[in-house]
């Protein structure tokens, strides 16, 4: 059945469903597929809403309205505008760090290695050094059954398996029903979350040196990786044939990091060369190189902020660096943590306002002031090595994966 443009009926309703996803309405996406029989895909979920806008404004044109340049760009590059402007930031005083308490502990078998949230904060995964794989859900560990001892109400959900060695890495698909890790043991695994009671994965990619990291492109149809080999593989998730970004401007050492601009447009990856490098996200190539980003010490960790204006950046030397994307220049420096460990990895809080890391010498957390780069506060404090923490995407709220075996959710009891 077609559509009066001509378009076929279960096309736009898969368009509609992996938008829904993409606004964080899972369930009601998943109601939806099954009350109209069509299967929801590993496909972009932000389509339908690209084409809206071109054609919004192409509408426009043609009844003779005046469509706004830097708006057009904009949608041509699909970059976001407004987000974090350090000048902006600057006037507004400085950021208030929350009281963080634990309000969740689980345990694996081995050193709790990464983390991550689903791009709606209502799932969180962790990893092991034990090689298994953790779902959490953030609705029971923010609303626990007191005295409950039904399995349907326990916070971790589910347990996944199919790795060999150590996971390294993790990462939702945007619509939120696929999880994706990384491993030691050179591959990616994708586990499907809508299945019942799956454990293993359903897809796998395989390369020659162990991986390090992961991240989905916000569309969904790519997965970028990096690992122990110098270059930076780009995956069709459907096909599973993998691209390499080069552009004769690949790393010299292995890569600690990659990550995607929330447009997509960009990708930044780390090295252990001290280099960290920005990519085009069409075209593969190299758009931006930092050389000796943290003094010839290795780059750890590469982070955009929502707008893609700023990349924030880890390194050994013990410093968090926040970059002018568009020049490359150095507009902040975040100083106070020990970071000696190729763990060592900072995030912005969900609103941006904060940097936060783990200190690899004291086994907390430490908050810097965005704008400012003043030292804040320590919280969270832990008795050994903290390996990965996680913003939540949505509330002030965090995970951490620590050597101690533990994942831990904290939070502020003010949220």
């Amino acid at each position: 059945m077609e559509s009066a443009a001509g378009v076929n009926r279960e096309e736009i309703i898969r368009l509609m469903l992996c938008q829904l996803s993409a606004y964080g309405y899972s369930s009601l996406s998943q109601a939806v597929a099954t009350h109209t029989n069509v299967p929801m895909t590993t496909e972009s979920n932000s389509r339908l809403s690209e084409l809206v806008s071109a054609g919004l404004q192409s509408e426009s044109r043609r009844l003779g309205g005046d469509v706004d340049g830097d708006a057009e760009m904009s949608a041509e590059h699909n970059v976001e505008t407004g987000g974090l402007d350090l000048g902006r930031a600057a006037h507004s005083g400085a950021a208030e760090v929350p009281q963080y308490s634990t309000w969740y502990m689980t345990r694996h078998k081995g050193a709790a290695t990464s983390a991550a949230f689903s791009r709606d904060g209502r799932y969180i995964a962790t990893g092991s050094a034990d090689t298994s794989l953790k779902l959490i859900e953030v609705d029971r560990v923010r609303n626990p059954q007191a005295g409950s001892t039904r399995p349907e109400d326990k916070p971790v959900i589910r347990a996944l398996y199919n790795h060999l060695a150590e996971i390294t890495g993790v990462a939702f698909h945007p619509n939120g029903l696929v999880l994706a890790s990384c491993s030691a043991d050179r591959t990616i695994k994708l586990f499907d979350l809508s299945a019942a009671y799956g454990k293993y994965s359903f897809q796998s990619f395989k390369d020659n040196h162990a991986y390090r990291s992961i991240a989905f492109h916000p569309s969904g149809e790519y997965l970028a990786a990096g690992g122990d080999g110098c270059e930076v593989r780009v995956y069709n998730v459907s096909t599973g044939k993998a691209y390499l970004l080069s552009g004769g401007a690949q790393h010299s050492a292995g890569i600690t990091c990659v990550s995607y601009a929330s447009s997509g447009a960009l990708v930044g990856s780390s090295s252990r060369d001290g280099s960290v490098k920005i990519w085009d996200g069409a075209s593969g190539k190299c758009v931006r190189t930092l050389d000796r980003a943290h003094g010839g010490q290795a780059a750890t960790a590469v982070a955009f902020s929502h707008n893609a204006k700023y990349a924030l950046t880890t390194g050994m030397d013990s410093r968090v660096c926040l970059w002018d994307v568009g020049s490359g220049r150095l507009v902040q420096t975040y100083e106070g943590a020990t970071l000696d460990v190729p763990s060592a990895g900072a995030a912005f809080s969900s609103d941006e306002a904060l940097v936060m890391v783990a200190d690899s010498r004291l086994n907390d957390v430490v908050s810097w002031d965005t704008a400012s780069g003043h030292l804040l506060a320590r919280s969270a404090p832990h008795k050994q090595l903290i390996t990965c923490i996680a913003p939540s995407p949505t509330t002030a709220a965090f995970m951490t994966c620590s050597v101690d075996e533990c994942v831990r959710y904290w939070s502020s009891d003010d949220v």
